[in-house]
């Protein structure tokens, strides 16, 4: 039989997951607290507005609300289960799908932040694997619509990264990754660590800024003091995590060791520059990472889980990082209704 597979988290990431396993003739169950949303893709399906005609699609899929959750008793166990919710719902979205789990099932981490540990507390470490996605562009546009900004496969770099807890390589992963394929490219990864970090460095430089000056992504970076400071927050999480010991990748397509070293040469920092110009004219017009949507609708970000983490390691190693501090401090105050977003939230802390 077909493995059993939910997604919990039908949002952008987990959603557009879901969509294209199911158009691949999966046996999927998606699975999401917003009933507006729940209610809209039963009734026409999850759309999919692709960057290209011919990404689009409409997919129905089996999806239930969360207070649904029991109607799971009627399916075959689960074989499979990608968790897509926001960071601190990470323990929820787990102990709401132990009880459903086969005895073998893999739960696969598939968000931003660091939330393996927190999974294999709930459902056992053997049962726990990671998915980092990168360049996916994808954000929930309306309730049952999911708008992707980037085609598929996007050149250069594989969208899905896949590990295993201790780096093996092992059948399961693999078995994962053949599945995955179906949704876009993928590569097998031994250094779930050092990648996570680096992806969270990537989303330090990119999703507080965007959410304290409300600016996309392509803006900030044709923006000269703002990219500077962007790469600054980018730095400081890429020192942390040489210091804890982790082997860093590139953030995108840039090396880690330029970002380390942007802070004191200003050949790296120069590198740097050149290559986000460059990415910015020839990428998607428009793309607003996920903490940056989460502030234009009014939803909670995970400041914590990006800049909070950022800063607790570094308070622990006694390295300063400013200005993730300072991103964090602003979009706090957002969040509390004393500022709203506006570059100069940031521009009066850059050179």
């Amino acid at each position: 039989m077909a493995p059993h597979i939910a997604v919990v988290g039908a949002g952008a990431v987990g959603g557009f997951i879901g969509a294209h396993l199911t158009a691949a003739g999966e046996n999927v169950t998606l699975i999401d607290r917003w009933r507006e949303h729940v209610d809209a893709t039963r009734r026409h399906g999850l759309r999919i507005d692709g960057a290209v005609p011919q990404d689009n699609a409409i997919v129905p899929v089996r999806i239930l609300s969360d207070d649904e959750i029991g109607s799971l008793k009627a399916l075959p166990p689960l074989d499979i289960v990608f968790i897509s919710v926001k960071s601190y719902d990470t323990r929820w979205a787990a102990e709401l799908v132990l009880p459903y789990l086969h005895a073998d099932a893999v739960v696969v981490s598939a968000q931003n932040g660091c939330n393996e540990a927190t999974l294999a507390e709930i459902v056992g470490a053997s049962r726990t694997a990671g998915l980092i996605a990168a360049r996916i562009g994808v954000e929930l546009s309306a309730p049952g619509v999911i708008r992707r900004r980037v085609v598929r496969g996007s050149p250069g770099i594989d969208v899905f990264r896949l590990g295993e807890l201790d780096g093996q390589r092992s059948a399961r992963i693999e078995t994962l990754a053949t599945l995955l394929r179906q949704v876009d490219s993928v590569a097998v990864i031994d250094n779930l660590t050092g990648e996570r970090w680096s992806k969270l460095a990537v989303n330090a430089m990119r999703n507080g800024v965007s959410a304290a000056t409300g600016l996309t992504i392509d803006a900030l970076d044709n923006h000269p003091q703002l990219r500077r400071f962007s790469i600054e927050v980018a730095g400081e999480a890429v020192r942390v995590g040489q210091r804890l010991g982790y082997s860093l990748t590139a953030l995108g397509a840039i090396p880690a060791a330029l970002f380390a070293a942007a802070d004191g040469s200003a050949a790296a920092l120069a590198e740097i520059e050149q290559r986000l110009i460059d990415a910015a004219q020839r990428g998607a017009a428009g793309q607003r990472p996920s903490m940056g949507q989460d502030i234009v609708k009014g939803r909670r970000t995970e400041i914590d889980e990006i800049y909070g983490l950022v800063i607790q390691r570094a308070a622990e190693l006694g390295i300063p990082v400013p200005a993730n501090q300072t991103v964090y401090d602003r979009v706090r105050a957002i969040e509390n209704g004393t500022l709203t977003p506006a570059p100069e939230n940031l521009l009066g802390t850059v050179e």
